[in-house]
């Protein structure tokens, strides 16, 4: 199962996020797409171990929210913890968002107390924070700047244990103005029917 590690030297490697976080909550997802997690199991392969298989099937009515990030300003990073032979991941996002608005105060206040999946393109792949497994934590950092031109905003840090780090996702995802496939960034409309 397992290949070379091979890097292309020279090659256009982009560090950081895109500027667009896709986030819903998680008791809207009534299944999550598949992963495989037994790297003896059939057909088993390193890529399939990082890349969920599906899509997400969410509640009627409800989709996918666009959050935007300060390029830059935002990361996803994991780290392994837990002990010999339980040994996982926490995967982590943080995000920057450049203004204390009404809504986004508002979406801070909502999201410390509950339980959000995040979807994060960095180097033109998508990444889940969040897992069906274990609950994320939001925490939020708003801060007004303290000179003319400084930082203000919020900062959101999200926080999640995973059997995978930072596991790579490719299907689509509801938004309210249709359907967006992440494998070629395509947006069928929502029909007005």
């Amino acid at each position: 199962m397992y290949a070379n590690l091979d890097f292309n030297i020279g090659s256009v490697n982009p560090s950081g996020i895109g500027t667009t976080v896709y986030r819903i909550r998680k008791r809207y997802i009534k299944a999550w797409p598949t992963i495989v997690d037994d790297p003896d199991a059939e057909g088993a392969s390193e890529s399939g171990m990082a890349s969920y298989s599906g899509n997400f099937t969410i509640e009627n009515g409800k989709y996918f929210q666009k959050m935007y990030s300060t390029q830059g300003k935002g990361s996803i990073t994991s780290e392994t913890t837990g002990e010999t032979d339980c040994k996982m991941f926490i995967n982590h996002g943080n995000f920057s968002f450049p203004d204390l608005s009404p809504i986004a105060l508002g979406f801070s206040k909502a999201s410390v107390n509950d339980d959000f999946v995040y979807i994060v393109k960095a180097a033109g792949r998508y990444h889940v924070i969040g897992s069906p497994d274990y609950r994320s934590t939001t925490s939020v950092a708003p801060t007004s700047g303290d000179a003319a031109g400084s930082a203000k905003g919020i900062t959101f840090t999200v926080d999640c244990p995973d059997v995978t780090p930072l596991p790579l996702y490719s299907g689509t995802l509801e938004l309210e103005e249709g359907t967006l496939d992440l494998s070629d960034g395509s947006l069928t409309p929502r029909s007005n029917s």
